[in-house]
C-alpha cells in the first residue's frame, strides 16, 4: 500500500486540467474501461485524459487500498471484483461472471431491490439478460437466496 501511494504522489507533482466533481466515478470508471487494471505506467495519462485532478485520484485510489479493494500487482494497479464488477471478463465466462456479481452485490450491502440493481448492475458490466442466470448460479451454489424484492447474497461477509 505504500507503494500505491507513493506512486500516485508521484502523480500528483504533475498539474492538471480542470478539477472533477464526481472523482470516485471517473476513477472508476477509468478502472474498467481497462479492464480494472492499469500499468501505472500509464497512470497520468489515463486519468489525466478525464480531467481528473492527481490529488483526487490519491484519494480514492488510496481509500480503496485501505479497504482491500485495490492494489499493485507489480507495475500493475488493479481494483477488486466487488468495485469492477463484470468488466475485464468475457460474456462466456458465467462462472466469473457470478463470483463479480456475488462480490458486487455484497460489497453494496449484500442485497438489492430491483430498482437498485437496475441501477448498478449496468455500469457494473452485468447485463439485464445475464442477470437472472447468474443469480440463479449462485443460488444453486448455495451463496446466494432470492426473495421478492431482493438478491440477498449469503456468506461470511453478510
Amino acid at each position: 500500500m505504500r507503494r500505491l501511494a507513493l506512486i500516485f504522489a508521484l502523480a500528483a507533482a504533475t498539474p492538471l486540467h480542470a478539477t472533477s466533481t464526481h472523482p470516485t466515478a471517473k476513477v472508476l470508471e477509468v478502472m474498467r474501461e481497462n479492464g480494472c487494471r492499469l500499468d501505472v505506467s500509464r497512470v497520468e495519462d489515463a486519468f489525466s485524459a478525464r480531467d481528473l485532478r492527481p490529488e483526487d485520484v490519491s484519494a480514492v485510489v488510496n481509500g480503496w487500498a485501505e479497504q482491500g479493494l485495490a492494489g499493485l500487482d507489480g507495475p500493475t494497479f488493479e481494483i477488486a471484483p466487488a468495485i469492477c464488477g463484470a468488466h475485464g471478463l468475457a460474456s462466456e465466462n458465467a462462472a466469473g461472471r457470478a463470483d463479480a456479481l456475488y462480490d458486487f452485490v455484497r460489497l453494496n450491502g449484500c442485497r438489492m431491490v430491483e430498482e437498485e440493481a437496475e441501477i448498478k448492475l449496468r455500469p457494473a458490466g452485468f447485463t439485464q439478460a445475464e442477470t437472472p442466470d447468474l443469480i440463479a448460479r449462485l443460488v444453486d451454489q448455495g451463496r446466494a437466496h432470492q426473495e421478492d424484492p431482493y438478491i440477498i447474497v449469503i456468506g461470511d461477509a453478510c
